[in-house]
């Protein structure tokens, strides 16, 4: 698997990109904006906002969907960089829904997942 630095949006004018062009696809908890990507590889950025938490809850809900989406990663066929917004506020979320939501969004942009809805990560 490749660093993990890798699967990062390159850029402040990427970010403004995919902010601008992307299609949304919304959960309860997550919605996401993406476009498919412009050099071949999938990158992500995960949004917690200020308004929804302290800088603890920011930073769980990133280390939570970081490996998540990070593992669908060899089974996505068209490449895409994507914004990741955290919608929940701290009072509500709890990391299981957080993980149902990351889910919903995998199916619904057709990421291979296995029955029990987890994650197919093959090797």
């Amino acid at each position: 698997m490749a660093a993990l630095r890798s699967y990062r949006l390159p850029s402040q004018p990427a970010y403004r990109q995919v902010a601008v062009q992307g299609k949304f696809v919304r959960t309860p908890s997550l919605s996401m904006r993406w476009i498919e990507s412009p050099d071949g590889f999938c990158r992500f950025c995960f949004l917690a906002k200020k308004k929804n938490g302290n800088a603890v809850y920011r930073n769980k809900c990133r280390r939570i969907l970081r490996p998540l989406f990070f593992g669908m990663v060899p089974s996505i066929k068209k490449p895409v960089w994507a914004m990741v917004i955290v919608t929940d506020p701290s009072d509500v979320m709890t990391a299981e829904r957080l993980r149902e939501s990351a889910f919903k969004i995998f199916r619904k942009m057709e990421w291979r997942t296995d029955a029990a809805g987890a994650p197919d990560v093959e090797g």
